[in-house]
């Protein structure tokens, strides 16, 4: 029996330590390379997260599983490739397809058919050199030192749209708080209510922003809350200027009406 203990120990502290090691790995990464990675070792590059597109996404893959298997499911998640950046000591950053990529890290957790799934991330920069402090700095700014200016690489606003710092961001997808706001102007999106702006970073945040602003809410939300939320984001996404708001009504106002039936199904759980 203690011989038998010895190998449990032993196996426990050498899968320990590739677990460990595949986590903190010293691999030369180059722009443009796709990784296959666990989505749990992907650090987020915002704090929120709309619950409702969360949920969606988890139907759809899991249908997707009974229906087709898992080459659909993989197949499917290279078509829904992420972007990371790699920063100091190779950690890998998510700065797109956080709402994907947490579907698939709620599901490794729940449903063990999707443990051997991985998640697609395209590297767009590789900024392992930084030291911490510059790498937030980069972060923030969209750029390295001496490099031409892009929009920044992480969103540091809070539920209650408060400003944060870069260290406190969420460390892990299983960490972001959900913003009904967020969830409302995917359901917006979704209906092609308001027109993508591919110029503004974290655009759908921005726009949560505003209607937060603007629409109170209750902490438990059912569907019929979601519903007024809805009918009033629309008045208040057409009373906006550009200035106010990157995004317009695209549908006259007697089409809304449909789309909040198109839109019920979403929010019925």
């Amino acid at each position: 029996m203690k011989s038998l203990h010895r190998w449990v120990f032993l196996l426990l502290i050498v899968g320990g330590f590739f677990s460990f090691a595949s986590f903190c790995d010293e691999k030369e990464y180059e722009k443009g390379e796709v990784l296959a990675i666990n989505p749990q070792f992907l650090h987020p590059t915002q704090a929120i997260y709309g619950r409702l597109e969360v949920e969606s996404y988890i139907k759809t893959l899991k249908d997707l599983m009974n229906d087709e298997g898992v080459e659909a499911v993989r197949d499917y998640f290279k078509k829904k490739s992420g972007k990371i950046i790699i920063g100091p000591q190779n950690s890998k950053w998510l700065v797109d397809g956080h709402h994907h990529a947490k579907a698939l890290d709620g599901l490794i957790k729940s449903d063990k058919r999707f443990r051997n799934i991985s998640f697609y991330v395209e590297v767009i920069k590789e900024w392992n050199e930084l030291t911490p402090k510059e790498f937030e700095q980069a972060m923030k700014n969209g750029n390295k030192k001496g490099e031409l200016g892009t929009p920044p690489f992480v969103y540091l606003k809070d539920l209650k749209g408060r400003t944060k710092s870069f260290n406190s961001l969420p460390k892990r997808l299983s960490s972001l708080k959900d913003s009904p706001f967020r969830s409302v102007v995917w359901l917006l999106k979704k209906e092609g209510i308001i027109q993508k702006s591919d110029d503004l970073p974290f655009q759908e945040f921005v726009v949560a922003d505003y209607l937060r602003k603007h629409i109170k809410i209750t902490p438990t939300l059912t569907p019929k809350d979601y519903e007024r939320i809805l009918k009033e984001a629309i008045v208040w996404i057409k009373k906006a200027d550009k200035s106010d708001l990157p995004g317009f009504i695209k549908k006259p106002a007697s089409q809304c009406v449909k789309v909040l039936e198109n839109i019920e199904s979403n929010i019925s759980h």
